[in-house]
């Protein structure tokens, strides 16, 4: 029997202040809003074009987003897409979709946070780091990938083509 497969990862910036709130049993759920970016060649020059995005973060994941993140922040975000349906108030049926995020990497700095934050937060599903990260320098004798090289990017044309 095959398995189907729900799996997402986007990158985009927060467009308001996250929303945390809480079910009637106490389990904190967090809500924001990714923008996500991207351009493209169309027939009048280049398009931009914006992918709005509803994410919710459960648990100590929620909790944590509430409090680090804030309208602009840049956040990596994997997941699972959900729906939700109902009837509006003319009785016609509604269907939303939004993100049940498993993880939310932080990519612009946390407000508010400290080292010694990050490092409780490791392991909780929301990961951030305060600074760049030092270029990885391999120090066991050879390194096992062998001697690397730097390949030159082939000259763009100009010319999209579709990834499907």
């Amino acid at each position: 029997m095959a398995r189907d497969i729900n799996c997402f990862f986007g990158i985009g910036n927060l467009t308001k202040e996250p929303d945390l709130r809480y079910t009637p049993q106490g389990t904190p759920v967090c809500r924001f809003s990714i923008a996500m970016n991207r351009s493209y060649s169309g027939k009048q020059g280049m398009v931009k074009d914006v992918t709005y995005i509803t994410v919710a973060a459960w648990s100590k994941l929620a909790e944590i987003c509430a409090r680090y993140l804030h309208k602009g922040s840049r956040v990596a975000v994997m997941g699972e897409l959900r729906s939700s349906s109902w009837e509006d108030r003319e009785g016609n049926r509604r269907i939303s979709y939004e993100i049940r995020a498993d993880n939310v990497q932080f990519l612009s700095p946390p407000r508010g946070a400290v080292q010694e934050e990050v490092e409780e937060f490791s392991g909780l599903g929301a990961n951030f780091e305060m600074e760049e990260a030092e270029p990885f320098v391999y120090e066991g004798g050879e390194s096992p990938l062998g001697e690397l090289e730097d390949i030159p990017l082939e000259k763009d044309d100009g010319e999209e083509v579709a990834p499907f």
